[in-house]
């Protein structure tokens, strides 16, 4: 394995070093406290993640913080740089003095410890993919003053059996000169080459695709993705005269050297394809400068607790995009090797546009104990955007938006066990961003008003178990391609829904987080009335059900056994509602292996994904079609040093 020699180096350099667990330990299923959405490195459980809570996403909604921090996110924060995330929803979100409609994903740093330590981790899989990551901590004074860095480098594979070459390396420092003063200033950068794209394929009638094989690669070979992402900023803490004064500044980016896109239009039931069309694009750049300043003030009268708080949160966003050329190849075959020669079509003059906006809020948080939670904001924000298209004689009208925000959340203990809670929030969030296939591609609508009214109930079944049942209610603008292919608003979208949570050990040895999700998702408003477009949103479903285990094998401590099971509903899977993919289930299966070597832990974990080797269609918001990925393998090794 050619990463080999990395493993090696970093086991000179930090073999004298104390054994300090860290890689060998990640566990999400023992460290999730819900199944509502959690990652440890690089796994991931839950019913919910960043991308995609109660049918809506944090991410592109701007309700991503970072250390509990405001922070407008334009790339994902690398495993080498955070730790984990933690999705909020529900009562797990009444600790937030401002909640967000959509559900808060929170990351959390790697931060530096006392004490020194190093990791590696070598995989093999799934599919064509390897990897080698180094993670260290150096402490420098203590645990006043460290650093932790990791380097990670990959050839990644995706289910398309597309690949491409990433590296990614992280710095978080951190400064503690007194016991209530932390400073946290922390880089990242990830640099993407060659990633192949996937074939989008988009359907001639009410008809799902012919099944295709999903073995090989049926891009296209030039169709590439490059471009560097990144994330850099600075987080401080401190505690004086009784407050507590949190601050952060980020800045998150994203640009691209080429972007290619493979669109498979007019497909047939025989998988005939009337005219492939690729997407050449190249020279976009998002970035965005945030952060908050919030100050708290907390104090007890016997049994109750409050907490007052004040936030200054701000944003400055860039976005350059556009221009994109259109590479037509003719008529194709889905399923088949269908290599074309390359075409490199000029890229026009781009867009550009900017977002500025600030908020300032008001809190409060009280807690009785043997009673109950209780908690209020109001928040003013300041919201304007400019567009400058790149025809001088187009003139987009500047928007401005500066309404007030409400939330209000309570929660009453009925017993020592069990809580009742109930909550209302009002957002101002970004609206999603033309996907690939619109004319209007990669332009973002203004800011929409979002809203959410949630209830439910929290049974602590035994020590360290709990359950959640929930009812949520969100209501937003419905944004989606109408026929001419423009990314406009189309009506209004609904969701309502249960969702249920399980998690915790409910057996020696036994770990489980079990989730379930109910959604109903409607839409109205002038498209639906005419028939243009049904009241079921492209890609929505029923029921969403995931169970993950962990079992440690009685006799054998070091072994433990893994499986995961996810499945669906039927999907909605075209724009007026008259086509559904069939309901579907996964099972993943594993097993973890801890052990020693020269008083080393090492962790050695394999996996099977899609046992079964289900074949089954995804669907996109726009209504593209792709597979699911089939059977795979990983194996990897973890090791601290």
């Amino acid at each position: 394995m050619t990463k080999l020699p990395l493993f090696l180096t970093a086991a000179a350099l930090c073999s004298s070093w104390p054994a300090f667990a860290q890689r060998t330990d990640d566990n999400a299923v023992k460290s999730a406290d819900d199944a509502f959405g959690k990652s440890v490195g690089d796994e991931q459980i839950g019913i919910y993640n960043a991308g995609m809570v109660r049918g809506f996403s944090p991410v592109d909604a701007g309700n991503v913080r970072l250390e509990g921090l405001y922070f407008d996110q334009q790339s994902n924060p690398t495993q080498r740089l955070v730790g984990g995330t933690t999705i909020h929803v529900g009562i797990s979100a009444q600790g937030y003095p401002f909640p967000a409609p959509t559900g808060i994903a929170d990351y959390e740093l790697r931060r530096p410890g006392a004490e020194a330590m190093a990791s590696v981790d070598l995989s093999l899989g799934p599919w064509e993919q390897k990897g080698a990551e180094f993670d260290a901590q150096v402490p420098i004074s203590g645990d006043k003053l460290g650093i932790a860095f990791g380097a990670g480098v990959y050839a990644e594979a995706q289910p398309h059996h597309g690949v491409s070459k990433l590296n990614t390396m992280a710095v978080v420092g951190r400064y503690a000169p007194a016991a209530d003063v932390e400073i946290l200033p922390f880089w990242s950068r990830l640099k993407v080459r060659d990633e192949e794209s996937q074939s989008l394929i988009f359907t001639d009638g009410t008809f799902l695709p012919p099944r295709i094989r999903r073995d090989r690669f049926l891009g296209q070979k030039w169709a590439d993705f490059g471009g560097t992402l990144g994330n850099y900023g600075l987080i401080a803490k401190a505690e004086p005269a009784g407050l507590e004064i949190s601050a952060g500044v980020f800045r998150s980016y994203f640009q691209s050297s080429e972007e290619h896109v493979d669109l498979l239009f007019g497909t047939q039931r025989d998988g005939s394809v009337a005219n492939r069309v690729v997407v050449v694009d190249g020279g976009n750049r998002f970035a965005s400068t945030s952060g908050e300043i919030r100050v708290a003030k907390a104090f007890t009268d016997g049994p109750r607790w409050h907490n007052f708080v004040a936030s200054l949160r701000g944003r400055e966003q860039s976005r350059r995009y556009g221009g994109a050329a259109l590479a037509s190849l003719g008529a194709s075959v889905i399923g088949v090797e269908d290599f074309r020669p390359e075409q490199a079509p000029s890229i026009g003059p781009k867009t550009r546009d900017t977002v500025t906006q600030k908020t300032i809020g008001l809190g409060y948080q009280g807690r009785w104990a043997k009673v109950g939670e209780l908690s209020f904001g109001v928040q003013k924000t300041d919201y304007a955007k400019d567009i400058i298209d790149p025809d001088p004689a187009v003139v987009f009208p500047r928007t401005v938006s500066n309404p007030w925000l409400f939330s209000a959340n309570a929660a009453a203990y009925v017993t020592d066990r069990v809580a009742l809670y109930g909550g209302y929030a009002r957002g101002l969030e970004e609206s999603p961003v033309a996907p690939v296939e619109a004319v209007n591609r990669n332009e973002a609508p203004p800011a929409i008003l979002t809203t959410q009214k949630e209830a439910g109930i929290r049974w602590k079944v035994s020590k360290g178990v709990s359950a959640v049942l929930g009812y949520f209610d969100i209501d937003k603008p419905y944004f989606n391609l109408d026929p001419t292919q423009r990314f406009r608003e189309l009506g209004h979208v609904r969701n309502r829904g249960f969702e249920f949570s399980l998690a915790g050990p409910v057996a020696e040895g036994l770990y489980v987080v079990a989730g379930n999700v109910w959604l109903d998702a409607t839409v109205s408003g002038e498209e639906v009335n005419r028939g243009v477009i049904g009241r079921r949103p492209i890609g929505t479903f029923r029921r969403h059900t995931i169970i993950s285990m962990d079992y440690q094998v009685p006799g054998v401590p070091p072994l433990s056994l893994n499986a995961y099971f996810e499945g669906t509903s039927a999907r909605t899977a075209n724009a007026l509602d008259t086509l559904r993919i069939p309901t579907r289930a996964v099972v993943h299966l594993g097993a973890r292996y801890k052990f020693k070597v020269a008083d080393k832990p090492l962790l050695l974990r394999a996996q099977v994904q899609n046992v079964t080797n289900t074949f089954g269609w995804a669907v996109g918001g726009s209504g593209f079609f792709v597979p699911n990925g089939n059977r795979r393998y990983s194996l990897s090794l973890a090791a601290d040093l």
